[in-house]
């Protein structure tokens, strides 16, 4: 009886050390951060910095600084918070040439960047990536704006006039103006004559993708 009892805690011994192992393989689940001030929040800016500096990206910082960045892919995406590229793909650093505003609308200053990510840098690929329940876009839809917000609304309102022709409830309309605003950002990417002669000789494929803020897939629109 005595081994057999030795035998039942020898094993549930077992369990439990490789089940801690297991979890100990597992990263630690993110937790949401909130403050209350300015101070705060620069607060958990520098200890951010300090905890990143001491870990264990040292070789790869000086890898990138020795050697330069060669992103293999050009990512034009909203500047929501909840839409981080780095994150969602599960790179590190000099893997993505990230460009972010506002409801993923582009100008000057935008295109001239992915010239430089695709032309200067050589990365093959230019996604322009929307997601789900983009506020900008909702602004769009409501019409409401203020100040320099106003020029981002005034972008995406194209998208939104276009979805009202097929679309009546207010969600179908920021859905499918949501989806045309990813063409609509490709388009202007076109204009470029660099980014359309790179695309033309096969160098730079340019695509669409939206990802999905509840789930966190992105689907590619090729």
């Amino acid at each position: 009886m005595r081994k057999k009892c030795f035998s039942l805690i020898l094993c549930a011994a077992l369990i439990s050390a490789l089940a801690g192992c297991a979890n100990a393989d597992k990263a630690p689940e993110p937790k949401r951060i909130t403050v209350s001030s300015a101070e705060e929040a620069l607060k958990e800016l520098k200890e951010g910095n300090e905890e990143f500096i001491s870990g264990n990206t040292a070789d790869l910082r000086a890898d990138l600084a020795e050697n330069g960045q060669a992103p293999y892919a050009v990512v034009i995406t909203c500047s929501d918070s909840r839409v981080a590229p780095e994150v969602l793909f599960h790179t590190t650093m000099g893997e993505l040439f990230t460009i972010r505003t506002a409801g993923n609308v582009v100008d000057e200053f935008e295109i001239g960047s992915v010239e430089y990510g695709v032309e200067h840098l050589g990365a093959p690929l230019v996604v322009v990536m929307g997601h789900s329940n983009c506020g900008a876009v909702s602004a769009a839809v409501s019409g409401e704006a203020e100040g320099f917000i106003q020029n981002i609304v005034d972008e995406i309102t194209p998208s939104v006039e276009e979805a009202k022709k097929t679309e009546m409830d207010e969600s179908a309309v920021a859905t499918l103006a949501e989806n045309l605003n990813i063409q609509n950002t490709i388009e202007k990417l076109h204009t470029s004559t660099i980014l359309s002669d790179l695309e033309s000789e096969g160098s730079v494929k340019i695509i669409g993708a939206k990802y999905d803020i509840k789930d966190g897939s992105v689907e590619f629109l090729e």
